[in-house]
């Protein structure tokens, strides 16, 4: 080891320390010293070996790792450490981090969000917002499976399923007594949503959502035979009852189809086709509302059906020159409505003609002098 030699003097000066200087073969016994402290993870000593070594050399490096990395990263190492140990891990996360230990520091970066996690669940278990915190349970089980709370936030959760549920159960219950049984169906179903084998005192809530269930179903029932088809349809879908929802869905589009043909065959002045269809409408409701507005327009289509059956038999007869019998046809018809007319020709003009035509051929028969008729234009 060499010494650093001085002449003496006569300036007073304060003792200062010398610091030892090392060879490179030094060094690198050193360096190696320093690496298996690390390696063992004992930082202070690592440390304090690499501080060494920077002091006489600020750049030494060796295998492409400098020694001035190496003491940082006991330094940070040591600081993560006693963190640990004091439970700061928020710290801890930071120092590992400026170590580059990305192992260590993604565990405490677990550890520290299971912390926050557990701590969100139990402030809102101290809220009363159980349901909350059984989803915040649910969602380190499963994040963590194999974590060492696992069986712990098990029990946890479903104990707070079973307090965000009972009040549900209790509404349900209730419901039921009251015989409000779509209320009773509701509140057992958001039961079921999260737990389909929940009980209490005894009692299932899926037994309890099937009675209510049933209860609904009758009730939809009784709505359909009063007419009220879209409120038994809405409670059918409220209970899911796919069979009844598909059956009153085809009965509306059938209904609905034979609806938009009855009216065109009305239009149309198809008479009897369109009584036919609104008398088959009728059997398709249930409720008298319903069967009195097509019975109405059977009845109206049979009136006009009868019109159009004197009007065309009465031109019938006035084409072939059969006045009386035109006459008496236009009659009939004027009685039941006065304003018929079909074209240009009111059927009042047509009557007043014929029974003219009728009057001149029996003076013609009996005279043969008939009296003066208008023979102009019927119009």
């Amino acid at each position: 080891m060499k010494r650093t030699h001085t002449e003496p003097s006569n300036t007073a000066h304060p003792e200062t320390a010398v610091a030892p200087v090392y060879t490179q073969s030094q060094l690198s016994a050193l360096f190696n010293q320093g690496w298996l402290h690390i390696i063992n993870q004992r930082w202070k000593q690592a440390e304090k070996i690499f501080a060494t070594i920077e002091a006489q050399n600020t750049s030494y490096e060796k295998d492409g790792t400098t020694a001035r990395a190496l003491r940082r990263k006991a330094k940070f190492e040591q600081i993560a450490t006693d963190a640990l140990s004091t439970g700061e891990l928020a710290t801890a996360l930071s120092a590992f981090q400026q170590a580059d230990d990305f192992i260590h520091a993604n565990e405490v970066f677990q550890l520290l969000t299971i912390q926050e996690l557990e701590t969100k669940a139990e402030q809102a278990l101290v809220a009363g917002h159980c349901q909350q915190a059984a989803w915040v349970y649910d969602h380190l089980l499963t994040d963590y499976p194999e974590h060492e709370k696992a069986s712990v936030w098990h029990i946890k959760k479903e104990q707070c399923w079973d307090s965000a549920m009972l009040p549900f159960f209790v509404v349900g219950v209730q419901a039921l007594e009251k015989q409000q049984w779509r209320a009773a169906y509701q509140a057992f179903a958001q039961i079921l949503t999260i737990d389909p084998f929940f009980r209490t005192d005894g009692r299932s809530a899926a037994s309890l959502s099937e009675m209510a269930r049933k209860e609904v179903v009758l009730q939809a029932d009784q709505l359909l035979r009063q007419g009220q088809v879209h409120q038994a349809l809405n409670a059918y879908r409220e209970v899911g009852h796919a069979a009844r929802i598909e059956n009153v869905d085809e009965f509306l589009r059938l209904r609905q189809r034979e609806e938009q043909t009855a009216a065109e065959l009305e239009a149309e002045g198809k008479w009897q086709e369109a009584a036919t269809k609104y008398t088959y409408l009728a059997t398709l409701y249930y409720d008298e509302n319903g069967r009195t507005q097509w019975q109405e327009a059977v009845e109206r289509c049979q009136e006009n059906q009868k019109l159009t059956n004197l009007y065309e038999q009465g031109m019938n007869a006035f084409n072939k020159k059969r006045w009386q019998e035109a006459a008496r046809a236009f009659e009939q018809l004027l009685k039941l409505q006065p304003e018929y007319q079909v074209g240009e020709t009111p059927v009042r003009k047509l009557h007043r003609a014929a029974r003219w035509r009728s009057v001149a051929n029996q003076f013609l028969s009996q005279t043969n002098s008939p009296p003066q008729i208008n023979t102009g234009r019927l119009s």
